[in-house]
């Protein structure tokens, strides 16, 4: 009988082990604990983290003052933030106990570093902290509509510290424990209901309106003269946030007798989203809570967001959550890797005979593996394995976890993570599960592979939920089109998973990688290249094909996407995105330096059309770079044309570059007009379908116009340079365009400006005036001379007029007559000398005192 997948596993770590979905804040209970920190695996990059962060609490809280105490953990969905600050926030409460052995003790345990784990010790005993832990994905404020952060925390201080969450009769509890009254209050309450314990009733409306009043009139009949005259009803009252802030902890501090305290708010990334105003909000309690807390107060919040402007990883970013960085300046970032390797250690561990099978099997077929199951542009995908990945993984390949990842964030994406299970639970959920009368994983025989099709059953109800159009799709294929064709299900599957993620290119190459569900299997290019075609040429399935790449279309988007595709093209617009491209390809725009003291650049222009050129960029540089492209046959009569050209005087501070056009590049721009043009007519459109294709979209244009730019860049290498009578191939001069004209430039500029060698200096400000006020030239101080125009002769200091530079200001002026200063600035600024003013008025005050 053929080895089974589960027969590879290590038998320590039991598959069919309860696993839960997600970490939950709210779950503090023994048992669940032990079970929770048993499983919890701290990679390397994650025992770093712990060291990073607990190294700026100890330092923060042993200066004190307003030191930096906002953390913001982020991470993929699943990546393990809501661990990671929960173990972390019991490990500092020292009520936490499991078996009467305190929980940092458990968390030490899965620590690797010793230092670490000393950290952790030293921290927690030198401040042992209150800690409030506050879930905004389950514990927001019912009836209210995102209620504010700070908000929802003080409701959970008020019920941490066993209040009502009746504002009012919060208050009146907080009066009676200042006053020593409290237990008073509590007699009495016991006294009225017959003997009922106020903590089951602090929060029971009914009771607290028709009881507490009463109380309050017989506790304080001074302050409330009759039994009505206090009120338990919510009434507006101004309160700074500040104030509110302090409240807290006051509260807290009078609870726990612990002046440090950690206030742990998970999913606050995706509470508060984009929302302004939620956003000010949490600004603001970071603020108050950095200022009225003396370093001794810390606020750690998760997200899968960061707060890092240019992170690509950060799909969640808004504009307006980067405001949160100055707030939340220490960042912990749990990486997706770490998720690879803490499923293959909880779960996916091999025994030592099943390592041996795996290898024996990778040893015999990786090579053809790897080929078979190679991506296209997969940047964001690890699809290459090795020997070790490949059994560690097995029956999964790295690219599936990536794509369970991307899958499961776009899915949290859309619903806000909420019934969502961690990456771990899919693939327990993949091996044991046989829904649907499926043969789980576990049972499969050894050789068989997961593929995105796995991925996708697992999900199906999420991807129901989230993505319906998609699932309408892959329906319409897999139960009415194509019931009994499981390479067309299989195709349907894999496109509608990478439509979901929006990363990975939907080629048909990407589709037969995904779908290889056997090691030993050949390559399935051809069935699925079949399947493919007859799907796009169904008239009832929604699949189109657009520049290699498939999709799902709905029905309102396969309209627009005919329009799309019948976008009349504007040559003036096309010249606009192709000119645009070419100007980023130049940026910034070429320079050298003559001497050390002369910086010129060129400016750039293109050929149009009609034969004059046109400006893009440094139109007031001396040298200006032309840009032609032409078709390839027409290569070498435009070389010709452009040398001769060159020749004449209208073009002696003239670059030509020439180079041979290709169809990619008109082909990109028009595709580039195609996406600008469709994304700004249906941008405003309400449906969220329309909105996340306009998205596309515009995506598509900027990647199209990265590829227009390569294009544009290959063509030139592959052109000419072309200056007075000269011509010099580019890649000649270096493999990179930018160098290669910078190279070309620093020639032609000795050319340009050949005389600026006779000063090649930029001379101080205050030389001339030194010259001019001197009334002994043998005070003059060589840095005060930079061109060496004083001389001694005959014991006598003077000025040496035969220099070159003084001899042409001087032929300048015999030749002109009398002239204007700015005449001779023009004359001596422009090509071919290029001197600055200073030069130029330091060398005429030498004339001058020459005499």
């Amino acid at each position: 009988m053929q080895m089974q997948i589960k027969q590879l596993f290590d038998p320590s770590r039991d598959i069919y082990r309860t696993i839960e979905k997600v970490i939950a804040y709210g779950v503090a209970q023994e048992q669940r604990l032990r079970k929770e920190i048993s499983e919890y695996v701290v990679t390397d990059a994650i025992d770093e983290q712990f060291n990073h962060l607990l190294l700026k609490m100890q330092a923060a809280m042993e200066a004190g003052g307003e030191n930096e105490v906002g953390v913001w953990v982020s991470g993929f969905y699943g990546s393990g933030k809501s661990s990671f600050t929960k173990y972390l926030g019991l490990a500092f409460d020292d009520s936490i106990t499991i078996d009467g052995i305190p929980f940092i003790q458990y968390l030490q345990d899965r620590l690797k570093r010793t230092t670490t784990r000393q950290l952790l010790s030293t921290v927690t005993k030198r401040f042992p902290a209150a800690v409030l832990m506050l879930d905004l994905a389950s514990e927001q404020v019912a009836g209210a509509t995102m209620a504010e952060v700070s908000t929802v925390l003080y409701y959970k201080v008020l019920q941490w510290a066993g209040y009502s969450r009746n504002l009012k009769v919060a208050a009146l509890e907080r009066r009676l424990q200042k006053e020593g009254r409290y237990q008073e209050f509590l007699d009495l309450f016991k006294e009225r209901t017959g003997g009922e314990d106020w903590r089951s009733y602090r929060n029971d409306e009914l009771v607290v309106d028709s009881l507490i009043p009463e109380i309050a009139h017989q506790l304080y009949p001074n302050l409330f003269t009759t039994p009505n005259a206090f009120t338990t009803e919510a009434s507006e009252v101004i309160r700074f946030e500040n104030d509110r802030v302090q409240e807290m902890l006051d509260i807290v501090r009078e609870k726990s007798g612990k002046q440090y305290i950690l206030f742990v708010i998970d999913e606050v990334g995706q509470y508060v989203g984009s929302r302004p105003n939620l956003i000010l909000n949490l600004d603001g309690l970071a603020k108050n809570i950095k200022a009225q807390g003396n370093g001794k107060v810390w606020i750690l919040g998760t997200g899968q967001q960061t707060l890092t402007e240019d992170d690509q990883r950060a799909a969640l970013n808004s504009p307006e959550l980067f405001k949160l960085k100055d707030r939340f300046p220490i960042g912990i970032d749990l990486e997706a890797d770490d998720i690879k390797e803490i499923c293959y250690t909880r779960l996916l561990g091999k025994s030592p005979d099943g390592a041996n099978r795996l290898g024996a099997l990778f040893d015999q077929h990786g090579p053809a593996l790897r080929h078979h199951t190679k991506l296209e542009d997969a940047r964001a995908y690890g699809a290459d394995f090795d020997r070790q990945a490949f059994i560690d993984l097995y029956p999964f390949l790295p690219a599936h976890f990536d794509i369970l990842l991307h899958l499961l964030g776009a899915l949290a994406r859309s619903t806000g993570g909420v019934g969502l299970r961690s990456a771990i639970k899919v693939i327990q959920d993949v091996l044991i599960d046989a829904e649907g009368g499926k043969t789980p994983v576990a049972e499969r025989p050894l050789g068989w592979l997961a593929t995105t099709v796995t991925l996708y059953d697992a999900l199906e109800k999420d991807i129901d939920r989230a993505f319906p159009s998609v699932h309408k799709s892959v329906n319409t294929v897999a139960k009415i089109r194509y019931t009994h064709s499981t390479v067309h299900q299989h195709v349907a599957k894999t496109v509608a998973v990478l439509q979901i993620l929006g990363n990975l290119p939907i080629t048909r190459k990407n589709v037969a990688s995904l779908m290889h569900g056997e090691v030993t299997a050949g390559n399935q290019a051809e069935a699925v290249n079949q399947a493919i075609e007859e799907l796009i040429a169904d008239p009832i399935v929604p699949l189109g094909e657009q520049d290699g790449h498939l999709r799902f279309f709905s029905e309102k988007l396969n309209d627009i996407e005919q329009e799309r595709s019948q976008l009349a093209l504007r040559s003036v617009e096309l010249r606009r995105i192709a000119n645009a491209a070419l100007t980023d390809v130049f940026a910034p725009l070429p320079s050298t330096q003559l001497h050390g003291a002369l910086s010129v650049a060129t400016g750039l222009k293109v050929q149009n059309p009609g034969g004059l050129p046109v400006s893009l960029a440094g139109e007031r540089n001396p040298v200006q770079t032309v840009v032609e492209l032409v078709e390839p046959v027409d290569y070498d009569a435009a070389r010709l044309r452009l040398l001769d050209e060159s020749r004449h005087n209208t073009s002696q501070y003239t670059i030509f570059l020439v180079g041979r056009t290709r169809p990619e590049i008109e082909d990109h721009a028009a595709d580039i007009f195609r996406c600008r043009e469709i994304a700004n007519k249906y941008r405003s459109e309400p449906d969220q379908e329309v909105k996340e294709y306009c998205n596309a979209q515009l995506d598509r244009a900027q990647r199209l116009n990265g590829e227009l730019q390569r294009y544009i860049r290959r063509s030139l290498l592959g052109g000419s340079f072309i200056f007075r009578g000269q011509a010099t191939a580019v890649e000649s001069l270096a493999s990179d365009l930018g160098e290669a004209a910078r190279k070309h430039l620093a020639s032609v500029a000795e050319q340009v400006f050949d005389r600026f060698a006779e000063a090649p200096a930029r001379a101080g400000t205050d030389i001339a005036e030194r010259f001019l006020r001197s009334g002994n030239l043998s005070g003059m101080l060589s840095q005060h001379d930079p061109l060496s125009l004083v001389h001694t002769q005959g014991g006598q200091p003077r000025i040496r007029t035969d220099h070159k530079a003084l001899v042409s200001i001087r032929d300048y002026i015999d030749r002109m007559g009398i002239v204007e200063g700015k005449s001779l600035a023009h004359r001596f600024g422009e090509a071919p000398f290029g001197w600055s003013q200073d030069t130029l008025r330091y060398l005429v005050a030498a004339l001058l005192v020459a005499g």
